[in-house]
């Protein structure tokens, strides 16, 4: 796990009116806790997230903070998995799940999307990638926020290699072996 913290010198005004340009948030520290693939889309996949109780002038801040360092940051209402998230887990697990009724291989659906989609890695691959505990975890905190919805049901194949603690590329072995 890495933890970092970069001390900017950067005042962040507000562009929604002259009182709040006036007004001034100072950033002064900035904080990214995670390790591998968290860390790194923490600190590319800026999500700037509006809840109710998120001033816009914090919200705006946080929109301009995040251009200061070069970023695209993105907005997006306080949603289960964000934007990234939202889709990507969705994807994920249908690709298990055609598997799972055996209506192509992984390797065939691996192939497929990078081949067919231009992605550098199929599902499956970015499962092990990702790390299938992580997925399982998401999956199931979204299953018992809204447990009726198709897209968050149980997994079994996804289950079952977590159980045996098959994890992906940080256990070694998961949809793919990795020693």
């Amino acid at each position: 796990m890495a933890f970092v913290t970069r001390q900017f010198v950067r005042s962040m005004s507000s562009s929604s009116s002259a009182e709040a340009s006036a007004k001034k948030i100072l950033v002064k520290h900035v904080t990214v806790i995670g390790g591998g693939l968290m860390g790194a889309g923490i600190a590319q996949l800026v999500e700037v997230i509006k809840t109710p109780m998120t001033s816009q002038k914090t919200f705006e801040s946080l929109l301009d903070f995040s251009r200061a360092l070069g970023k695209h940051p993105v907005a997006c209402k306080d949603t289960p998995g964000f934007i990234v998230n939202r889709l990507l887990v969705p994807y994920l697990m249908e690709a298990v799940r055609l598997c799972e009724r055996g209506e192509a291989s992984k390797e065939d659906i691996d192939t497929a999307m990078k081949l067919g989609a231009g992605y550098p890695m199929g599902p499956f691959e970015l499962l092990d990638y990702v790390g299938l505990d992580t997925t399982k975890f998401i999956l199931h905190g979204w299953h018992e926020m809204d447990s009726k919805n198709p897209l968050f049901q149980p997994c079994p194949s996804l289950n079952k290699l977590v159980a045996e603690k098959n994890f992906g590329k940080k256990s070694g072995e998961g949809f793919y072996k990795y020693k």
